[in-house]
């Protein structure tokens, strides 16, 4: 893996990173066997979601999964992702709040709309990083993560409940949004198996549906500053955006 200073001075500039060749293969392997077991697992219902494919039910997100697998929490405790967030925010902390693992079956993947990350984290400052891990080959072709270069400065945006399954939240497409997005550079990023993204809170991204032959599977998770807490007044919009969005969307499946 790089050099942190040069991580950092990456994710300052463009508010994400792609860090080549940084997880071992075996490794990868390991995880994608935790996943299937931490689906059996799963108790409750916020933390999977299916989508329907003619009259199909397919895997779309499993949440939370460092509640449901040890070898998962101690990963993420022993990643490189922690120095990073202590040396960019001054310190980092313990409590894990963010890990998911997601799907983009072939040719019906969904897509998941602009959002920043915050938007579910509901951070006063937004002061925490996402690791995104690629399980499979992902390119324009099988729905690549896109971004728009060093959005993060814009700070937190307001979000509306019209997003997809496991990803609910999204910015509002307007004009006003489009004339502040023309400043920023829209990237896609593709990666390999083995290789990692950093990605700022506040920077805005997503990925298009995925229509291709080929599936596209990622692990993330999240790692926040110690002294960033929860805001409580997004927190509760954002509780109450989301259970209209869960009643109104058709397509959400019951396990």
């Amino acid at each position: 893996m790089e050099k942190n200073s040069k991580i950092i001075k990456k994710l300052k500039s463009d508010s994400f990173i792609l860090l080549k060749n940084s997880i071992d293969k075996k490794l990868l392997k390991k995880l994608l066997f935790e996943v299937g077991k931490v689906r059996s697992k799963i108790k409750n219902l916020r933390d999977i979601h299916y989508i329907n494919n003619n009259n199909k039910k397919k895997l779309s997100s499993l949440h939370n999964i460092h509640l449901y697998s040890k070898f998962y929490k101690k990963f993420i405790y022993e990643s490189k992702l922690n120095e990073i967030v202590k040396e960019i925010f001054g310190t980092s902390s313990k409590k894990i709040f963010n890990s998911s693992f997601f799907v983009k079956p072939a040719k019906c993947g969904i897509e998941t709309k602009m959002h920043q990350d915050n938007a579910f984290f509901n951070l006063k400052r937004g002061e925490a990083l996402t690791c995104w891990i690629p399980l499979d080959e992902t390119s324009y072709k099988n729905s690549c993560l896109y971004y728009y270069k060093g959005s993060s400065k814009l700070g937190n945006l307001s979000h509306v409940p019209e997003g997809n399954v496991g990803a609910s939240m999204t910015i509002a497409n307007n004009k006003k949004m489009t004339n502040k997005l023309k400043k920023f550079k829209k990237t896609l990023v593709a990666a390999q198996p083995g290789d990692c993204i950093i990605h700022d809170s506040l920077v805005i991204h997503g990925s298009k549906k995925n229509l291709s032959s080929y599936e596209r599977r990622a692990l993330n998770f999240s790692i926040k500053s110690k002294k960033d807490t929860r805001n409580k007044k997004m927190f509760l919009a954002y509780k109450n955006k989301l259970e209209n969005y869960l009643k109104l969307k058709k397509n959400v499946l019951q396990k």
